[in-house]
């Protein structure tokens, strides 16, 4: 089968205009924060990943990125979008070097490194195709593989999971749409925020969930902030 290298890209925007539809939850010094614990917490799952490169599209630069190995940085230079972010990497990447790519946001906070892996198991039942997980509302993409990495365009910022699933229909290339809760609940909007509280406003033991899952910094952080938010409603 030759090489199973997986290129792995994750576009960040620039942080002031991250995570802006949570300006009514979160000042700009607070979304700055959490962008930057949810892309930390995004590396340190996906790290974990072998046979793959991960690959930073951003116009920002991060100090902590520093920890860690073997990440390829792009600088982009205007701000266009997530499709010019991936068209960047695109001219990175070499379909020789690499038997796929796999576009992941920073906002999964449920995100692990098992998920992703069963995504990239189970694009080895073709040779040409998409691995699609959707957004809980099925409008988005939220983690998208292709294989090869040209095989389809990027279609994000318009209904991109009808996009993406009609281009690779057009070109007559196989389909499998992936329905993991964990990577289909991302994090936009205040009701977002709401959704990942009901679903885990349990009492942690430890470190762990109720179902194992390591709590994350980005959900701590969250979890203060409602409670400050709480404290000044009473």
């Amino acid at each position: 089968m030759g090489l199973t290298k997986t290129a792995i890209i994750i576009p960040i925007k620039k942080l002031d205009y991250s995570k802006t539809r949570l300006g009514s939850f979160l000042n700009p010094k607070d979304r700055k924060e959490l962008t930057k614990l949810l892309i930390l917490e995004t590396l340190e799952k996906i790290s974990s990943l072998e046979q793959k490169q991960i690959i930073i599209v951003s116009g920002e630069r991060f100090e902590p990125l520093d920890k860690f190995k073997d990440i390829i940085v792009i600088k982009e230079n205007d701000v266009n979008g997530v499709n010019s972010a991936v068209g960047l990497a695109n001219k990175f990447i070499n379909d020789s070097k690499f038997s796929e790519s796999l576009v992941i946001p920073i906002d999964l906070p449920f995100l692990s490194a098992k998920d992703l892996d069963d995504v990239i198991k189970t694009s080895r039942k073709f040779e040409r195709g998409i691995c699609i997980v959707p957004s809980k509302r099925f409008d988005g993409t939220n983690v998208l593989l292709r294989k090869p990495n040209l095989v389809i365009d990027t279609f994000y910022d318009n209904n991109s999971f009808y996009n993406h699933v009609k281009s690779a229909a057009e070109n007559n290339v196989s389909i499998e749409v992936i329905k993991n809760e964990n990577l289909m609940v991302d994090l936009d909007t205040v009701d977002d925020i709401m959704e990942i509280m009901g679903r885990y406003n349990t009492v942690f033991d430890g470190h762990k969930t109720y179902n194992g899952m390591e709590e994350s910094k980005s959900i701590i952080f969250l979890k203060d902030k409602m409670k400050d938010r709480l404290k000044k409603n009473i």
